[in-house]
């Protein structure tokens, strides 16, 4: 069996290669098709890659979609005389406009090379809708796969809205949507967490993964409990939505009280000119899969896979959310009683004392964070039931039943690849 797996951007990409390295273990055939600027995360993983779009392009089309966006909530707030917020709706419908812009910016590439290399099942990333494009193209089954956290957009209550761009997009190669079936959805999120859409779900295990590490002496040994700081792979840097003085809060009440704190970014040249309190490690681009066993608890921004890894661990966490997304994973991490979650002001980007006000409670929220014995056995409980759902070898034979049925009630496929029957 060949399994294409499509993906856009570093926080997505890491989501499918558990996945990918199961169906290569069983001996499928895989290529990842992504970005160009993704394609090192894949091959440092050990799967063989390919690049797809072009990058000025898809930057072009998601940049006007946000101008686009910018342009409408302003015009309804000034209609309504208030300020220019946008509401929920908005921010979802303008999320899958950027999802099409982005499948848009992949799609000529990704159909092409699906042409020359003939999958017989498509995996894609809930952000690389391209892969239901190159699905329907070629008349085989696709799956999405959810970064743990099923939003809404173009399988949500935006659909109707979103529905004209995205069959422009099949209709570009002579396909519609409908060509590429109901779309199933392989979900590595806790069920007792997950966003109540009506989706045809698959079971899957997360496997916490971020890349490759060289571990050191002090990673074991620690005398003091440790607390893991970080933005993730979307914002690790002081200039992050809940940087500034946010997070220099955060690190001063918790050296402050004595824990050990380990500062996680991807780029640490970010941090040049800050000022960190004494005994802050930082370290640049480590895998948390590797870190966060030895913490006793993580602050973070709502990133998904940081919050999800932290909750295979058993880890308490602190979600503090500027954004929809984040904000809406820190209330399920709350409501699942594993963690706790403050909003944060995203004017706060920027950094700087004077750059947005400190979430009310921070302190006391980070004084419960690693004290709480409710916390703990909360992110214990969820840790027990991602350790209850089938492993991504199971999900393997899940694609393979279905792409051998597929096989048997198609016609036979009239794409060659040279050198091809």
């Amino acid at each position: 069996m060949r399994v294409l797996f499509a993906a856009q951007g570093p926080s997505h990409v890491q989501w499918q290669i558990p996945l990918a390295w199961a169906a290569q273990l069983a001996g499928h055939e895989v290529l990842v098709a992504t970005r160009p600027p993704d394609v090192g995360q894949v091959t440092r993983a050990g799967l063989p890659a390919v690049p797809v779009g072009d990058e000025e392009r898809t930057a072009s089309l998601v940049r006007a979609v946000r101008e686009e966006f910018v342009a409408a909530v302003r015009s309804r707030a000034a209609g309504q005389g208030g300020r220019p917020a946008p509401t929920e709706q908005e921010l979802v419908v303008a999320g899958g406009r950027k999802m099409i812009a982005i499948a848009d910016g992949m799609a000529d590439d990704a159909v092409e090379v699906a042409r020359r290399w003939r999958p017989e099942v498509v995996v894609h990333d809930t952000g690389a809708l391209v892969g239901q494009v190159v699905a329907g193209v070629l008349g085989v089954p696709a799956f999405g796969h959810t970064w743990g956290a099923t939003v809404e957009g173009v399988f949500g209550a935006a659909e109707r809205q979103l529905r004209p761009s995205l069959a422009a997009l099949f209709g570009r190669f002579g396909a519609e949507p409908e060509s590429a079936g109901e779309p199933v959805w392989i979900d590595p999120s806790p069920p007792s967490m997950r966003t109540p859409l009506p989706l045809r779900r698959i079971d899957l295990r997360y496997t916490p993964y971020s890349g490759p590490g060289v571990l050191r002496d002090w990673l074991w040994g620690a005398e003091r409990p440790r607390v893991c700081v970080t933005a993730g792979i979307s914002g690790a840097d002081p200039a992050a939505p809940w940087g500034g003085g946010v997070q220099g809060r955060v690190l001063e009440y918790l050296t402050g009280q004595g824990y050990e704190v380990v500062l996680a970014v991807r780029d640490a040249s970010a941090l040049a000119g800050g000022r960190l309190p004494e005994g802050v490690r930082v370290v640049e681009s480590f895998p948390l899969n590797v870190l966060l066993p030895t913490c006793a608890a993580v602050v973070h921004h709502g990133g998904v896979g940081t919050g999800t890894t932290g909750l295979a661990l058993g880890l308490p966490q602190l979600v503090l959310g500027a954004h929809l997304v984040h904000r809406q994973w820190g209330e399920r991490v709350a409501s699942a009683g594993a963690g706790l979650t403050l909003p944060v002001d995203a004017s706060a980007a920027g950094g700087g004392e004077a750059a947005g006000e400190l979430p009310k409670g921070l302190d006391d929220a980070l004084e419960r964070l690693v004290g709480d014995a409710a916390l703990r056995a909360g992110a214990r409980r969820v840790a027990a039931e991602i350790a209850a759902m089938p492993a991504p070898a199971e999900v393997v034979r899940i694609l393979e039943e279905r792409a051998s049925e597929a096989s048997s009630s198609r016609a036979p496929a009239r794409v060659h690849a040279p050198g091809r029957a």
